[in-house]
């Protein structure tokens, strides 16, 4: 596998081609629907063989990519071959390659198949340097051999711990424990999105159905109505909670974290196995993120803003390093596998009570945005959204209260909070891209001030804001950011 021979990827990737372009393909069989209907109606044949031999050419199309696309494992560099009619050569030297993404669903697993991503400094912003859509496990140990300059990778045993562990030479690994996944599940509040989907999904089956049958149902158990109703909402809501519950245990299943020779690697996942292989040094801040309901069951995410857009999540480029980690846990958990990470917990500095007004001002104001169209459109029935005004106001006391900042060692810590979500910054001073201490003609007044503060993150930048802070502490915020 480490030969300069080109290879071809494996032949089931002609499958992965037809599906990753199956929109294009429908589209082409639409707008292809009439003349093909017209010629072989004008030829005499039937118009399913007109289409078959589109299906046909669609195959023979890909199959055609697929025998062009060819790489190369050299002793210096990784060649990628590809192009029908114009050919390009990728070249990527091992020393470049800066994060190793790998999935593999559950089917593909007896067949050692995988799909593999490699990120370079120099790749594309919207994809990685180079893609292998289904290759041998063997490819990516090769890879990985290459890059390290060591021994080929062991596969991984199949019997692993349960909770964290260390092991020597410098090696750390952590497995998650089921329980606190379960917590983690259960206190996700991305149910809220899925009851909102099914009941708009509810809603458009009403429309679909014709107005006679529902005013003939509508006379039959109009007294009933109010039980019907309510046992409709509580379905919704249980299917919401089952459908996040069990999302997210798919997703984060068995994750296990390990760190061995200034690399991180993570892998996750029941039906699709996936994992990143990233080097320390592309980690430019932790987050540690919480929300409203897991601060009171005391337990913490924890993720990495790096210098790459491999991660857990593709919209946010965000690696996940500890899905769930009790509060007092944290940092003894994150030392063995993040050396700069803060040994133990410090309490940070808050803002004064006197600044909370500012926070649920904005909020109010923002909430009128809904208020007024609906009072104004829907009048009497308008009022049901005034609800919104006192979210938004606690929502608005919240970030205040979850405001915090220090300063330790090289390291600026910063805490914000958002919709009812508390994120934690931990930012080496090295790490800071650049920084900006803001103040308007009437926070003058009032002596306080915003800091902003950007890292990179993925292929952008991060803002880290920690408003409506006293102004000499803003000041002292930024002074230390200076010093070089």
């Amino acid at each position: 596998m480490t030969s300069d021979k080109r290879q071809h990827l494996n032949p089931l990737s002609i499958i992965y081609f037809i599906f990753r372009h199956s929109w294009d393909t429908i589209f082409l069989i639409i707008i292809g629907s009439g003349p093909i209907t017209r010629w072989s109606t004008s030829i005499g044949i039937p118009p399913l063989f007109g289409f078959s031999l589109l299906i046909l050419l669609i195959i023979l199309w890909h199959t055609v990519r697929y025998l062009c696309f060819t790489f190369e494992i050299s002793d210096e560099m990784l060649t990628i071959n590809t192009g029908v009619f114009v050919k390009k050569h990728t070249h990527i030297p091992y020393s470049r390659i800066q994060t190793v993404q790998h999935n593999q669903w559950f089917f593909l697993v007896p067949f050692h198949l995988e799909k593999l991503q490699i990120e370079t400094a120099g790749h594309d912003e919207s994809a990685p340097e180079a893609v292998l859509p289904l290759v041998n496990e063997r490819v990516r140990e090769a890879i990985e051999q290459k890059r390290t300059g060591g021994a080929p990778i062991q596969p991984n045993s199949p019997e692993t711990p349960t909770e964290q562990l260390s092991t020597p030479e410098d090696q750390a690994d952590y497995e998650i424990n089921p329980h606190e996944l379960n917590i983690f599940a259960l206190t996700s509040l991305g149910v809220f999105p899925i009851i909102g989907a099914l009941f708009a999904i509810y809603g458009k089956v009403q429309e679909a159905i014709p107005q006679k049958v529902i005013d003939s149902v509508t006379n039959e158990i109009v007294h009933q109505s109010a039980i019907i109703l309510g046992v409709v909402g509580v379905l919704i809501v249980i299917l919401s909670i089952a459908g996040s519950y069990l999302n997210i245990i798919q997703k984060f299943y068995k994750f296990r974290l390990k760190a061995q020779k200034d690399q991180l690697k993570t892998e996750q996942g029941l039906f699709q196995r996936n994992s990143v292989t990233i080097p320390t040094a592309r980690i430019q801040a932790l987050r540690i993120k919480q929300n409203v309901i897991r601060q009171w069951c005391h337990i913490a995410t924890v993720q990495a803003l790096a210098a790459s857009s491999a991660g857990d999540d593709e919209k946010s480029n965000d690696l996940m390093i500890l899905p769930v980690v009790k509060n007092d846990q944290v940092f003894s958990t994150l030392a063995p596998f993040v050396s700069w990470a803060p040994k133990k917990f410090s309490q940070l500095s808050g803002l004064p009570k006197r600044t909370y007004w500012y926070f649920m001002r904005n909020a109010s104001l923002f909430s009128l945005i809904i208020i007024l169209p609906c009072l104004y459109f829907f009048h009497i029935w308008g009022l049901l959204s005034l609800p919104a005004l006192l979210i938004a106001i606690l929502m608005g006391w919240y970030s205040a209260g979850n405001t915090g900042w220090k300063i330790m060692n090289d390291q600026l810590i910063l805490q914000n909070g958002h919709y009812f979500t508390r994120s934690q910054y931990v930012i080496p001073h090295k790490n800071v891209q650049s920084f900006l201490f803001v103040q308007s003609i009437w926070m003058t007044h009032s002596k306080l001030a915003h800091i902003r503060v950007n890292v990179r993150h993925g292929n952008r930048n991060e803002l880290i804001e920690i408003r409506y802070l006293p102004e000499n502490k803003g000041k002292e915020i930024f002074n230390w950011l200076q010093i070089r």
